[in-house]
This record gives C-alpha cells, sequence and structure tokens, in this order.
C-alpha cells in the first residue's frame, strides 16, 4: 500500500488518486510520473527502468514533450543566428563608415567627417575607435587640446592603444609641450 508520492512526497490516497508503480512497487502520481519520465525513463528512487507499459501509457505526452523542447531550441537558435546577424551587419556598416571617414579626412573635409563619427556616439564597443578617430582629426585640423581631450580619455580607457600615445604626444608638441610630448612618445611604443 503506497503511502506518498517519491516524486513530489505527497500523500497518495489509493481510493481517490491515479498512480503507478515500478518494477520494485515505488508509487507515484500518475500525474507526477506522467512529469518525471519526460526525464527518465527509470525510477528517481531506485534507478529501474519502469515497465514498457508504463513508459507506452505516456508514450505521446513523451513526444508531445520532447518536440516543444526542439522547437523551443530550434527558436533559440534563430534567435541567436538572428544577434549574429545583426551583430555582422552593424560591423559592416561602421567599417564602410570609417572607410568613408577616413576618405573625408584625406579629402581635408574634417566636419563633415566628425559629423559621420557622431551617428557611433553610443556604441559602446566601437568608443574606442570613434575617441581616436575623433582625436587624429581634430590633431589633423590643428585643434590639438580637442585632440589631447579625446586621446587622453582614450589613453586612460586602453592603455595598449599606441597610434593614440602616438598623436597625443603630436599634438603636445604642436602646442610646444616638449616634456608631455617626450611622456606619450615613450608609451606609444
Amino acid at each position: 500500500m503506497p503511502t506518498s508520492c517519491i516524486i513530489c512526497h505527497l500523500p497518495i490516497d489509493e481510493n481517490s488518486e491515479k498512480y503507478d508503480e515500478c518494477p520494485n512497487g515505488h508509487a507515484a502520481h500518475t500525474s507526477c510520473l506522467r512529469e518525471w519520465l519526460t526525464h527518465s525513463l527509470k525510477c528517481p528512487l531506485c534507478n529501474t527502468k519502469y515497465d514498457d507499459t508504463i513508459i507506452q501509457k505516456f508514450q505521446v505526452y513523451i513526444e508531445k514533450k520532447e518536440q516543444e523542447k526542439r522547437e523551443t531550441l530550434k527558436l533559440q537558435m534563430e534567435e541567436e543566428n538572428k544577434k549574429k546577424i545583426k551583430e555582422i551587419c552593424k560591423n559592416m556598416v561602421f567599417l564602410k563608415t570609417i572607410e568613408v571617414v577616413e576618405k573625408l579626412t584625406k579629402q581635408k573635409e574634417y566636419k563633415k567627417a566628425l559629423e559621420m563619427l557622431d551617428g557611433f556616439a553610443n556604441d559602446e564597443d566601437k568608443k574606442h575607435d570613434i575617441m581616436f578617430l575623433r582625436g587624429k582629426i581634430n590633431f589633423l585640423r590643428g585643434r590639438y587640446d580637442m585632440a589631447i581631450n579625446h586621446l587622453f580619455k582614450l589613453v586612460k580607457q586602453d592603455f595598449e592603444f599606441p597610434d593614440a600615445w602616438l598623436y597625443l604626444g603630436r599634438s603636445y608638441q604642436a602646442l610646444g609641450l616638449e616634456d608631455k610630448a617626450r611622456w606619450a612618445f615613450e608609451r606609444s611604443k
């Protein structure tokens, strides 16, 4: 006579509740066992496989749950693929923008180049590249104070950025601050 369910540990009333037993007589509510069989075909207490008659009784439910798992997994994979594609597209747009910014910089259209970089102002992944380009563009247009501002922020956050140190040193040099320029040049190597 079963006393409690081996899965939920609640009492089993033989008269009013349906239950099933493993080959060793361990009882479980039918509803509890149905859920359990989606995870394992063995008794949770003695690890003995349930009889095929019990497994067949829940086969449709087990297959339905497995199908739901497969569909959920498929949806998750599709969602991950969409995120990856979106990230790749974002990187492609950024690289194309950098290409255009470099062209504008060569053509000495610094204001347009800086305006293009403003479109990525909130992009946390690319902020160091953007800070560097702003510093470089400001250096090239003779705004050494602004170049120092952007480049110094950059090297404080990313010490290993040799080109930033180089342009920082050149900016200090252009302002006649030789000691600071030497300090920056030493770190550009």
